[in-house]
């Protein structure tokens, strides 16, 4: 039986559908040219084809619709990543790399993939692990609809997380499902969450969410920029995962200039992060000012923020100098910077090939902006704190 043959036979099963609706579907969609014949068939015949097959998936919507069996059988759950990896920030090919989240493996429930409240039920679908950072994916399934009036291919989340093991919860802080909607009740997208640096080859990712939100075109307030739609629930998942240590490489670097270090770059699939020493200076924090802080942020209530007086001094007893990333590849192209915080710049490598790297560290955002917008020939270059050229390959 042919994959066509697989597919149909798989969606009728246990599916009252109208014949004439499967007869109209199947014939439209056999009629679709094979890839190899592609070549040889004219636009004017594929746009014939389309329309014939579109012309019946709206029929076919409104039984899926109606039958929620046939949609449940539609198969996002398990190829998440092939719908999103190329419209990620993160982008790349991740369903090469990815576990399936199945409850197939041995001794696994389905539960512990799905959670369902307050008419949202959450899926998660596939995992990769690079190291530094685990990557999601999900289907949300919003009852009441309205997915489809949300800008932005975004699904905003709350809540925490943490590692089999851990004492203590993690705050989502990459809190957002990035990706698309497939109808107006049915969102798939891509999270990611950043580890600390370990030498972990595997664990259990615990995700605990409180709330999604979406946003509606039609009620976007510039003033309000919380999300139009917000449903507030308990949503637990339990995801293991395991870290592809192939495909990473950690490289030593050690250059000094002017009190600044670039000490080492992380090279994945999807993202680099380069790590530099940064000069501060120390500021003495008092407990009262400690306490103060923690007044204003809780407003006076009293409640416990989960930060102690020695991990405040920790956090904010530092002023850093200035630290701004550029890194581009053995092409001259830009890495895409998506957030640096005290020399830890992450950047987002896109789906490129990348066999050098070209690394600028600045001192000056006004040089790291002029870089980033005239390339490796800007000026600027010659004023970057520490300039390095990394082999990867």
């Amino acid at each position: 039986m042919s994959k066509f043959d697989d597919m149909i036979c798989g969606l009728q099963q246990d599916t009252e559908v109208p014949k004439d609706v499967w007869a109209k579907y199947t014939d439209a969609l056999s009629k679709l040219p094979d890839k190899q014949e592609e070549r040889r068939v004219s636009k004017s015949h594929w746009m014939k084809y389309a329309a014939s097959a579109a012309a019946v998936v709206m029929v076919g919507s409104v039984v899926c619709y109606s039958n929620p069996a046939l949609a449940a059988k539609i198969p996002f759950i398990g190829n998440i990543f092939k719908e999103v990896q190329k419209i990620s920030t993160f982008s790349g090919e991740y369903d090469e790399k990815a576990k399936v989240l199945s409850s197939d493996d041995e001794g696994i429930s389905d539960s512990i993939y799905t959670a369902e409240a307050s008419g949202v039920t959450i899926t998660a679908s596939e995992v990769y692990c690079d190291g530094l950072s685990i990557f999601l994916t999900a289907e949300v399934d919003v009852e009441k609809g309205g997915l489809e009036s949300s800008p932005g291919g975004l699904i905003y989340l709350d809540g925490s997380w943490k590692l089999a093991g851990d004492t203590e919860d993690r705050m989502l802080i990459n809190n957002n499902l990035e990706g698309k909607a497939i109808d107006d009740h049915t969102f798939i997208g891509m999270l990611k969450l950043d580890l600390d640096e370990t030498d972990l080859q595997g664990s259990t990712m615990e995700l605990k969410l409180s709330m999604i939100g979406y946003d509606d075109v039609n009620e976007l307030d510039v003033e309000d920029i919380s999300a139009s739609h917000k449903i507030q629930a308990e949503w637990d998942l339990s995801i293991p995962f395991t870290v592809d240590r192939e495909a990473v490489r950690t490289i030593e670097i050690r250059k000094e200039n002017k009190g600044y270090c670039l000490d080492k770059v992380f090279v994945s699939p999807y993202q680099v992060i380069t790590y530099t020493d940064v000069p501060y200076v120390e500021q003495e924090i008092t407990r009262d000012e400690y306490e103060k802080a923690m007044e204003e942020k809780t407003g006076g209530s009293g409640e416990d923020v989960g930060i102690s007086y020695e991990e405040y001094v920790e956090q904010m007893g530092k002023t850093y100098a200035q630290c701004s990333t550029l890194i581009f590849n053995q092409d001259g192209v830009q890495l895409q910077p998506t957030e640096e915080i005290r020399g830890r710049s992450v950047n987002a490598v896109q789906d490129m090939e990348i066999s050098k790297l070209y690394i600028y560290v600045f001192d000056d955002f006004d040089d790291w902006i002029e870089m980033s917008e005239n390339g490796m020939d800007s000026d600027a270059a010659e004023r970057a704190v520490i300039a390095e050229e990394v082999d990867v390959k």
